[in-house]
């Protein structure tokens, strides 16, 4: 396994595009978290609860692109048509998906890691100017894990939507989609409908409430509900490669 996760690495860090997407998370992050603290009222910027609603909103743009570099991690090589050679070299083919999970989910720790570097970097400067502080305690520690963790499960659940459409384009049309447009829209006629509950099971919702920038299920819920995401897209991505014919 060691050595297919090495192999993940490698085909990654040579997908054409990766470099633009880091550049993208850092301007967009440093964006946010500039936006974020220059826009708070001076008492807000000393209270910790906020500093951490605000790092969890500044790296927001690392779950989304771990998403994204989930999918295109495992569909770049049908695309390419790698994957014939992969899965001769590596005949069970579940090891092979299994490398791609635990990559994305390594990835999407990587990239939130990045977000919260950049993040810090831009609001500790100002909360420093106005002789405030950035509150290190126990409940920021664990909003950072939660942040990392959110993260994380998203770039796994990409690799699992990737395996399972195989069609990059598609795969990441779709999945931009879907965050940015349908749920929003799925969650609003839901709870027009008296059925916010429903709502706050989708994939977005639920991660945000891991995340620690959405209020509908707990932190702890959120993440058994990302994880439930995940494992339902990894099996099904694994049935159809299963005995799908790869040439």
């Amino acid at each position: 396994m060691t050595a297919l996760l090495r192999a993940e690495v490698l085909k990654l860090r040579t997908t054409r595009g990766l470099y633009g997407y880091l550049i993208v998370l850092v301007v967009l992050t440093g964006l946010g978290a500039a936006g974020q603290v220059s826009t708070a009222h001076l008492f807000e910027r000393g209270d910790p609860a906020f500093q951490r609603d605000m790092l969890s909103q500044s790296t927001v743009f690392a779950a989304l692109i771990a998403l994204l570099l989930g999918i295109l991690s495992v569909t770049v090589e049908w695309r390419h048509g790698t994957i014939t050679r992969t899965f001769l070299v590596t005949p069970r083919r579940w090891r092979v998906l299994a490398a791609k999970e635990i990559n994305g989910f390594l990835l999407g720790v990587g990239l939130a890691i990045l977000g919260l570097v950049v993040a810090i970097a831009v609001i500790a400067p100002v909360l420093s100017h106005d002789s405030a502080s950035l509150h290190v305690d126990g409940a920021f520690a664990a909003r950072v894990a939660e942040i990392l963790l959110a993260a994380a499960l998203w770039g796994a659940l990409g690799a699992g939507v990737g395996t399972l459409i195989q069609h990059q384009t598609g795969a990441i049309v779709g999945a931009i989609i879907w965050v940015l447009v349908v749920e929003t829209l799925l969650a609003a006629l839901l709870e027009w409908a008296g059925w916010k509950g429903i709502a706050d099971v989708l994939p977005r919702h639920a991660l945000d409430a891991l995340a620690g920038h959405e209020a509908g299920l707990s932190t702890a819920a959120g993440g058994a509900v990302g994880v439930a995401y995940v494992v339902v897209f990894a099996a099904l991505g694994f049935l159809r490669v299963r005995r799908q014919d790869i040439t």
